[in-house]
């Protein structure tokens, strides 16, 4: 089920407290719908003993023991953005395609487990500076390495979240990404290890335009639904959650507010000849190295 189909599923249910079958094809008793307050519930029935299972903010859990079998409900509030719940749901109904009925109330909670990282509204906000740097990050990600490495490795070579590596490598191939500002001429350098490299590598700068939260362009919860609808496989979207959770990002409605256009991208040759500070040009008892690279001066390094 795509998530078109899924989401003309729960436009069919008009009232509270109804349900209608996922498919009669599947194998397990799912079932989506409306809980008794309004919201889009996902619903799974079966014979199962209830283990105890916490809510959080956005995602609400529910069990209840009826006559005939037990259930338990996953319900969004309606008045959030749906998006990534439709995404949830979507993960729910075809990564369980082939489980037996059995085995589905286990297979839900571990698959909920996984995925509630990304439902709490957190206390640490990403700032401005943070969100257009995970923007330029995920925008590489989608639009060139996943084509040019495939999803698993390019997952695996995305090393941005540890901030002593570079954004991304492989092998002796290396981007390391900047976010800037459509109107900045310069990009920060935050450590050595960054440009430095026996290897010849490229530099990636995106420039974002900030346009009003009723603009129809990117932000940061758009974009992470998207890469999370475009992995099929249950390792990739478990590593890319993890790598999400290392840079403190959770779903917070609070980033719909920052929305952006990309200006521009360019990638700049970082060689022998390119302006970099290298370890080996360190004096001892330097901890640290923060500098920045003007665009002009780089303008024959552009690919």
């Amino acid at each position: 089920m795509n998530k078109s189909e899924l989401i003309e599923k729960f436009n069919q249910v008009k009232e509270n407290s109804y349900y209608i079958a996922v498919s009669k094809d599947h194998p397990l008793d799912l079932y989506v719908g409306k809980n008794e307050k309004g919201y889009l519930t996902l619903r799974f029935n079966g014979d199962f003993i209830p283990i105890k299972i916490k809510s959080n903010e956005l995602l609400a859990v529910k069990q209840i023991k009826l006559k005939n079998h037990n259930s338990i409900l996953f319900s969004y509030d309606p008045d959030e953005d749906p998006s990534i719940f439709y995404s949830f749901c979507e993960d729910i109904i075809n990564g369980t395609n082939k489980c037996q009925q059995e085995n589905g109330y286990t297979e839900l909670v571990n698959r909920y487990n996984k995925w509630k990282k990304l439902f709490y509204s957190s206390s640490n906000i990403l700032t401005e500076l943070e969100i257009m740097g995970m923007i330029g990050e995920l925008l590489f990600l989608k639009d060139f390495v996943f084509s040019k490495f495939g999803k698993s490795n390019g997952l695996s070579g995305w090393s941005g979240p540890e901030p002593t590596h570079k954004d991304f490598s492989f092998g002796n191939e290396w981007y390391e990404t900047k976010t800037i500002n459509s109107f900045k001429n310069s990009v920060t350098i935050s450590s050595l290890e960054q440009l430095d490299s026996d290897y010849d590598g490229k530099l990636v700068v995106y420039k974002l335009q900030k346009m009003s939260p009723s603009f129809d362009g990117i932000t940061l919860n758009r974009l992470v639904n998207e890469i999370l609808d475009s992995l099929s496989l249950d390792n990739d979207k478990d590593l890319f959650v993890s790598k999400l959770q290392q840079v403190g990002y959770v779903y917070n409605e609070h980033y719909d507010d920052f929305v952006y256009e990309v200006s521009s991208m360019d990638k700049y040759i970082v060689n022998k000849d390119f302006p970099k500070i290298k370890k080996e040009s360190i004096m001892e008892g330097i901890g640290s190295i923060k500098y920045e690279i003007l665009l002009g001066y780089i303008e024959t390094f552009k690919e």
